[in-house]
């Protein structure tokens, strides 16, 4: 198992990691119930200032009142989601999805609480359906990508990738996980010319420059693993990176170099 240095060679949109997209719910508060009110809005209030944890719990309480409906499930969902409680997540998400099957919004998070839980095979026709019903969310497109690469499936990986970087053009994760994608497909043009620069962006982290590395590895004898920046990385964690991207790049599959980077992914 990779140790957990090598794990950040990662897709960036695995970096799934993140929160779901801040849609706004379709289905309306019920109506005639202050208690419900009082609690959203008390819990939305302490969201917008960034205390996720506090507002997963307003958030339960309103769920748990009579008449609450999808919004507050929902909104239970995102926040035990941005807070790192991703079971409770996965929990809350069902219930909005039960109630509101077809929602893309609900099917978004519950796609990418599955994902980060490692059930890609679970996720990936939620975030499938969540992005044909978004089709301007580069967000769902990317996570549907980074279920693509955990399945191993590299043609509806690198498609899911394409469309995330058309959609947010200037996303430095669009970019290196289409250049990474590119790369698993053996298309060494377009993967070194995405990534040219990535390492060097004003706005790059770390995890933006360890892909641009494990894409130079990748291309083989045009790529040039030496001239990526890495910043605050020591030597010894540079060779451990290098090392770590020459194992993935040996294996002859390229579904299984995809499950590889998936499983580095995960965080």
């Amino acid at each position: 198992m990779p140790s957990i240095s090598t794990r950040c060679i990662l897709l960036a949109s695995l970096a799934l990691l993140g929160a779901c997209s801040n849609h706004s719910p379709s289905a309306p508060a019920p109506d005639g119930d202050e208690a419900y009110q009082r609690l959203m809005k008390l819990a939305g209030d302490v969201e917008s200032r960034g205390d996720r944890g506090t507002a997963a719990t307003l958030y339960q309480r309103a769920a748990e009142q009579p008449g609450a409906g999808f919004e507050a499930w929902q909104r239970l969902g995102q926040a035990r989601l941005e807070s790192g409680n991703i079971q409770g997540a996965e929990a809350a998400y069902q219930k909005a999805v039960a109630l509101e099957p077809d929602n893309p919004v609900a099917l978004l998070g519950l796609g990418t609480a599955q994902l980060r839980l490692g059930y890609p095979e679970r996720a990936q026709p939620l975030l499938e359906s969540a992005a044909r019903q978004l089709p301007n969310d580069a967000q769902a497109f990317a996570r549907l990508g980074a279920a693509e690469a955990q399945l191993g499936n590299v043609t509806a990986m690198q498609k899911a990738f394409a469309t995330a970087r058309r959609l947010a053009p200037n996303d430095l994760d669009a970019r290196s996980n289409l250049a990474l994608a590119y790369a698993l497909n053996g298309d060494t043009g377009n993967a070194l010319r995405e990534i040219a620069g990535i390492d060097r962006a004003p706005t790059a982290q770390l995890r933006h420059q360890r892909n641009a590395l494990l894409v130079q590895v990748l291309a083989g004898a045009q790529g040039k693993p030496a001239s990526v920046q890495l910043d605050g990385t020591s030597a010894t964690q540079r060779q451990a990176l290098i090392a770590e991207a020459q194992r993935i790049a040996a294996i002859g599959d390229p579904a299984e170099r995809a499950r590889a980077l998936g499983l580095s992914a995960g965080r």
